[in-house]
């Protein structure tokens, strides 16, 4: 079990009732209130005291990491089986693999599909290598429980995604407009209402979806369907 995954539940818990201090207290600021200063990354997470021991490249990887997991733990379902994890490349491999770590702090996948959208195997080769999982088809890793998304590449339609999907879109992934219609949205000043229970989370076999990194379908979204 990671800590620094419990330790950031507990900051987004504080956000939603008042406790968390400086930036974090009111939830995420407005994306008109994000100048080119604010470091990259979930921010409320960044704006605490979260991690401050890490330099800030790695604190932004654990950030993302476990923004993803605190989201996957509402949004999931409550014993998912199967994790895909997409990347683009071999680079995106280490901050995938952390994501994977942060993940475990709640479940235990017994399978793990790993995908790249880099033409040939080599990104889900390094991923799967990284992981202990297999690497897989882009259709495949796509039809899992949970879905991990490190690609700034993809596109991600609904008729990729099986019912009851919740998909983890953590890079400036392309969202279909379509799946903004159909799926629960929620981005990071979401979670603090969830993680403190104000919110309810999955309540069937809906498709999720959590987002970080701007993704470029979100723009004009209407966000009186998020949380």
């Amino acid at each position: 079990m990671a800590d620094w995954v419990l330790a950031a539940e507990r900051v987004y818990v504080a956000a939603a009732v008042g406790r968390a201090g400086d930036a974090t207290a009111a939830g995420a600021p407005a994306a008109a209130d994000a100048g080119p200063a604010d470091p990259p990354g979930p921010r409320i997470l960044m704006r605490s005291d979260w991690r401050t021991d890490l330099p800030a490249p790695d604190r932004r990887a654990h950030a993302l990491a476990a923004a993803g997991a605190v989201a996957s733990r509402y949004l999931a379902v409550g014993t998912p089986r199967s994790f895909g994890i997409v990347v683009d490349d071999d680079d995106e491999a280490p901050a995938a693999a952390l994501s994977l770590v942060a993940h475990r702090t709640w479940f235990a996948p017994r399978d793990l599909r790993c995908a790249s959208t880099a033409t040939g195997a080599a990104g889900a080769a390094a991923l799967a290598a990284a992981t202990a999982g297999r690497a897989v088809s882009l259709d495949e890793a796509l039809a899992c429980d949970i879905v991990i998304v490190h690609s700034a590449r993809i596109r991600i339609a609904p008729a990729q995604l099986r019912r009851g999907t919740h998909v983890n879109a953590l890079t400036a992934a392309a969202l279909d407009p379509e799946l903004l219609v159909l799926a629960t949205v929620v981005p990071e000043a979401g979670l603090p209402a969830l993680a403190a229970g104000l919110v309810d989370g999955r309540q069937l076999d809906e498709l999720t979806v959590f987002v970080l990194g701007g993704a470029p379908s979100l723009a004009g979204f209407d966000s009186g369907r998020v949380p």
